[in-house]
């Protein structure tokens, strides 16, 4: 069974967090119009850490399942539990739920995922971690004092350096990192931001041997690309994919679309057989 985290507990913080997440939205929303004009982000030159010794990721068996760690904020809760709804008695893997709600990248001061991730990596030894972070990223911070607005070069380059720290992290202790992309969004200017995000996870994976970037925007669209809160499974079954919030991922379905998906990643890009 998953470890960490209950199905029942995740589920009962989602009214609460609806709210959080529709004033985040309206700050969000004039935040960006305020500094759409801010320029062109720019590439973070000094995050070009490669690993080329890394053990390659093994055929899990029973006796020796593959170990997934699953962090990130609330949207990482979603896929945890998606990853306890379809894999968590399969024999060949482990999976070890550790995402924090409300948690993301751009407040260490409140919540410091690096070294949690360190913790967790020492506690743990996965050999894989999923990462989906990202969805209370878009705001402005402090370094030293002095605020870095989003959307800024500035912002864009700090913020890609704590990107690269997660995945840098990750490749020391001997593990593989699958980023799992932001889902397509309701609200179409919170979506831009949550794309720009992507890009920067897109772009520190590619700088990071071992990390693979997952899209999951596509996954979450309709036929016409656009936003859905149905959506047709695996199966070929219309469930609800999305939370009420027009941003969190909505269990059982939803959760059940992105886990999978990512599961099947793993198995593609890695060449193993997860028994999804």
């Amino acid at each position: 069974m998953p470890e960490r985290r209950s199905d029942k507990a995740a589920i009962s913080t989602r009214l609460a967090r609806g709210a959080v997440v529709a004033i985040a939205c309206c700050v969000l929303i004039a935040g960006c119009r305020d500094h759409a004009s801010a320029g062109t982000p720019v590439t973070d030159k000094s995050s070009t850490t490669t690993t080329t010794t890394m053990p390659r990721l093994h055929q899990p068996t029973a006796a020796k399942p593959m170990t997934i760690l699953d962090i990130g904020d609330s949207l990482g809760e979603d896929l945890g539990l998606g990853l306890g709804y379809t894999m968590g008695t399969n024999p060949l893997v482990r999976i070890v739920q550790a995402a924090h709600g409300d948690s993301g990248l751009a407040r260490p001061d409140y919540y410091n995922w690096p070294a949690v991730l360190a913790a967790d990596l020492t506690r743990y030894h996965p050999q894989m971690v999923m990462i989906l972070v990202g969805g209370n990223d878009a705001q402005n911070f402090l370094v030293k004092g002095e605020p870095v607005v989003f959307g800024t070069p500035q912002w864009h380059t700090i913020y890609s350096q704590r990107v690269a720290r997660m995945m840098s992290e990750t490749l020391k202790a001997g593990a593989k990192m699958l980023w799992v992309g932001l889902p397509i969004m309701q609200d179409p200017t919170f979506g831009a931001a949550m794309q720009s995000l992507n890009a920067i996870y897109r772009a520190q994976a590619a700088l990071h041997r071992g990390v693979k970037f997952f899209p999951t925007w596509s996954l979450f669209s309709n036929a016409e690309g656009q936003y859905s809160a149905y959506l047709t499974n695996s199966s070929g079954q219309t469930v609800l994919a999305r939370d009420s919030d027009g941003v969190h991922i909505a269990p059982p379905g939803g959760c059940d679309i992105i886990a999978i998906a990512a599961a099947k990643e793993i198995e593609a890009f890695w060449r193993v057989h997860l028994g999804v």
